[in-house]
């Protein structure tokens, strides 16, 4: 197999991204950059340069459409696969897209599948009362780290503490069982329905007070440019970094907070 260059292997992200947003386009499924990716757009206007990564999200009417299609038939243009807990193929509750020629690995891997990927985050409705929203994050939060635990190796983590702490707890999470984790987390995502509440955010992977905008604002777009292809995105793109990552979002990190998923891949 040919080990892939840093800059390879960003080109074959960039790849599965412009591939993804034709299939949603021929499909009538609406997919916008978000996180990391919807920063890099703004203030690189491509990849931030020492990220390896790529994130969209989709409204959940979008998100369960592209899971109906993708139960008949998971892999599109002949590369690149949806994959997803429900289909087996994956540890986490929120779909992957893939591109099959590759082969991955990463210091902390912990999924079914070895390829490299692109995140597809659901965005689901939020209550507008706050102190509901709050014991709705408290919830997903405490099975989102069920989940992490129920299939993390012992002895690893990014810090000496972490890994002392995670070793009794791991036999407790598998107890608890990573596709129990999983359907709860999909379930309580989806409590309430932005078309009834007039919010909607990243509940299912987020963090409380984060990523959450009114549905006039999340549905109506505007075009950003990611290394030279234009994309969608919510036209409030501003406020949504400025919640997420702060004032100051368009300054450059200093060096210790520009980390990265430490991958390697190969061609198969």
């Amino acid at each position: 197999m040919k080990q892939l260059t840093r800059k390879e292997v960003k080109q074959y992200l960039l790849n599965i991204l412009v591939n993804f947003d034709q299939f949603c386009k021929q499909n009538d499924l609406t997919m916008y950059l978000c996180a990391g990716t919807l920063l890099g757009a703004v203030r690189h206007h491509g990849f931030i340069p020492w990220d390896d990564d790529i994130d969209v999200c989709m409204d959940r009417e979008s998100y369960n459409r592209l899971v109906s299609i993708a139960k008949k038939d998971p892999v599109f243009n002949k590369y690149y696969k949806v994959i997803d807990f429900q289909f087996g193929d994956s540890n986490y509750p929120y779909i992957k897209i893939v591109d099959l020629r590759t082969k991955m690995s990463q210091q902390f891997g912990n999924d079914v599948a070895d390829y490299l990927w692109i995140d597809v985050f659901p965005m689901d409705g939020l209550p507008d009362d706050e102190k509901q929203q709050k014991r709705l994050y408290k919830k997903i939060s405490t099975i989102r780290e069920i989940l992490m635990l129920s299939f993390a190796k012992p002895g690893q983590g990014r810090s000496f503490a972490k890994k002392i702490l995670k070793t009794p707890l791991i036999p407790l999470a598998k107890l608890y069982g990573l596709k129990r984790a999983n359907n709860q987390l999909s379930k309580l995502s989806q409590s309430y329905d932005y078309h009834e509440t007039g919010l909607i955010g990243d509940v299912l992977w987020g963090d409380y007070g984060k990523e959450i905008l009114t549905v006039k604002e999340y549905f109506k777009s505007t075009k950003v440019t990611f290394e030279d292809y234009t994309f969608d995105t919510f036209a409030c793109w501003d406020r949504y970094l400025t919640e997420l990552y702060g004032n100051d979002y368009m300054e450059i990190p200093p060096k210790s907070k520009q980390v990265n998923h430490n991958l390697q891949a190969w061609l198969r």
